[in-house]
């Protein structure tokens, strides 16, 4: 059994979408097993709000579905799992996604930075080859260009034959990218990341780490970011309605065995694999 197909023993379901328990171990077992392998991976960070947001838009429906790992990045999440009777850990994505660029670094993987300001590239081009000795920046695109642009972006990146893209758009639109763009880039593990970026560079800071042990950085983040209130205050709720509804249905929330995680494809056969 391949280690992507073995995933789906620890697949569960959080209202009907995938998510995988899995450690940033077992994930960054998944993502060597990948590169040995030269086969391409695409790795979603679940969280309530996407969850919700895949209920109303199709295509990201789609892409949820046939990630090949979908790791359970939000709190909501975690919470949704453990109703389920399963125990789960917290995997943020910026976390694992820091852990790949030091794996990558070990083995020399070429890697492509994705997304963000300019400015905010420049400094990471710099820094973190020097936080993960032996990185592999090959390239790097801000995250301005228009879909017009996209093929142009593509085009350029490409000729670098990344093996590692951190994707930093938001979400949808990072999703939405590497749907559509990952068959050419058959070798290439892709994590959206979101605003890591900006993380890393100091210009957004993360919640404390007891806040983040107690599955409340959504709420810092609430806090540092009134905005946001609009969006999750509306989200939030409905999601643990609908988690609470279907526990007190009882509906199994578990894969069936036989529901496997989809295999990368190439160029030629990105038809065949949707």
């Amino acid at each position: 059994m391949s280690t992507l197909s073995a995933t789906n023993s620890a697949r569960q379901k959080v209202l009907g979408y995938p998510v995988d328990v899995v450690d940033q171990a077992k994930a960054l077992d998944m993502i060597e097993s990948a590169w040995q392998r030269g086969r391409g991976m695409q790795i979603v960070t679940l969280n309530a709000e996407m969850v919700v947001a895949a209920q109303q838009d199709a295509e990201l429906d789609r892409i949820i579905r046939h990630a090949h790992l979908i790791v359970p990045d939000g709190a909501g999440v975690v919470w949704a799992v453990k109703l389920n009777g399963v125990q789960v850990q917290r995997l943020p994505g910026i976390e694992l996604a820091s852990a790949t660029l030091r794996q990558a670094a070990v083995s020399g993987r070429r890697t492509v930075l994705l997304g963000g300001k300019p400015e905010i590239l420049a400094q990471l081009s710099d820094e973190l080859p020097q936080r993960f000795p032996g990185l592999n920046i090959v390239a790097s695109h801000h995250g301005y260009f228009s879909l017009d642009e996209e093929e142009e972006v593509v085009d350029e990146l490409t000729n670098h034959e990344p093996e590692l893209v951190l994707v930093a758009l938001g979400v949808p639109k990072q999703e939405y990218f590497i749907d559509r763009w990952q068959s050419y880039f058959p070798q290439a593990v892709f994590i959206g990341v979101g605003g890591s970026f900006d993380v890393w560079a100091g210009q957004v800071k993360r919640a404390p780490v007891y806040m983040q042990k107690l599955n409340l950085e959504w709420l810092y983040r609430l806090i540092c970011e009134p905005w946001r209130w609009k969006r999750m205050g509306s989200t939030l709720p409905k999601f643990f309605l609908q988690v609470v509804q279907d526990c007190l249905k009882g509906k199994p929330q578990r894969v069936k065995p036989n529901d496997t995680a989809p295999q990368s494809c190439s160029k030629s056969d990105k038809t065949d694999c949707r």
